[in-house]
């Protein structure tokens, strides 16, 4: 039997600021970090997916223009990007994302369960929220896997319900650019 077939899904806005506690996000190559994880479950890796709320250009043309530009480097590696704007919050004059984690959830399903494009679905998240879409994949005999490093990451993930990677500083080191 052949390694099965999985896609990566990447929670950008909680991979960055979890990982940034350990190494700078944007030194890290996301191809070969995604090989390292799939190479340690014994699966294939069929495509990435990136997926991250693009700034308004009012809070500050170099913060918009430095992540878009980050945006269109993963494009040209072949990497899949989806996006949502942020959300400004008038009365906090904040923005917050929205709408990026059901995105993520919506695309793991129609992967996974719809088009029946992976067998296993890797998400790059630390964030609990994405139990619920897990669970439905699971329960469909497919698999949904967690990756993150420690910091963020949500205890509900590692308590064996479902497999997962904690990257250590040592694994992100190897997959510098």
């Amino acid at each position: 039997m052949g390694k099965r077939y999985s896609i990566i899904f990447i929670d950008g806005n909680n991979w960055y600021h979890n990982c940034k506690s350990i190494i700078k996000p944007g030194k890290i190559d996301l191809k070969k970090l995604s090989k390292f994880i799939c190479e340690h479950f014994n699966l294939s890796l069929k495509e990435i997916r990136y997926y991250n709320s693009i700034p308004d250009i009012s809070d500050g043309k170099e913060v918009y223009y430095n992540h878009v530009k980050f945006l269109e480097e993963l494009k040209k590696q072949g990497i899949i990007v989806k996006t949502r704007k942020l959300k400004k919050i008038a009365k906090e004059n904040i923005s917050t994302e929205k709408g990026v984690d059901v995105l993520i959830s919506a695309d793991m399903i129609k992967k996974s369960l719809v088009d029946k494009d992976c067998e296993v679905c890797i998400l790059i998240s630390g964030d609990s929220d994405f139990i619920p879409v897990m669970e439905i994949i699971k329960n469909a005999k497919r698999e949904a896997i967690t990756s993150c490093v420690i910091q963020g990451y949500a205890r509900e993930l590692l308590q064996g319900k479902f497999r997962y990677l904690i990257l250590k500083k040592e694994d992100l080191e190897n997959c510098l650019k």
